[in-house]
């Protein structure tokens, strides 16, 4: 997604966010090239960046940012003040606590609570959310 996204936008296409008509949003800035999905409830002062993709159903909190080109797979909740940082995962129905951090590239499996930050590239699994061990 980011590579096509970034060599198209070289080339000079605008593309404009793309948001369901049943979506909520309070008070939020979309990026280009960004999908809404049906059902979604965007609150307040939230930054969803270029590229992101939002699916079915999901929530996410005040002040929170959704980085380039991330995906929310359907019914994931973000609480408050979250940052989840360029190219991340998030599986579905995981849900993600206030003031945290997700770095770029990380993975959140479906059905994960993330209660502590998750470094950069890390894949976190479960309820806690912890990284995967590695076989």
């Amino acid at each position: 997604r980011q590579r096509l996204l970034r060599r198209f936008t070289d080339a000079g296409f605008r593309f404009p966010p793309l948001v369901h008509p049943t979506v909520v949003v309070g008070d939020a800035e979309i990026g280009a090239g960004v999908v809404v999905c049906a059902g979604n409830i965007l609150t307040t002062n939230v930054r969803v960046l270029d590229g992101a993709f939002i699916n079915l159903a999901c929530t996410i909190g005040h002040d929170s940012v959704i980085g380039a080109c991330t995906v929310l797979n359907p019914g994931v909740n973000v609480s408050g003040n979250v940052i989840i940082e360029d190219g991340v995962l998030v599986g579905t129905g995981a849900s993600i606590l206030q003031g945290i951090r997700i770095g770029k590239g990380a993975v959140v499996g479906a059905g994960a609570m993330v209660r502590t930050n998750v470094p950069e590239g890390e894949v976190v699994v479960g309820v806690p959310a912890r990284p995967m061990r590695k076989s």
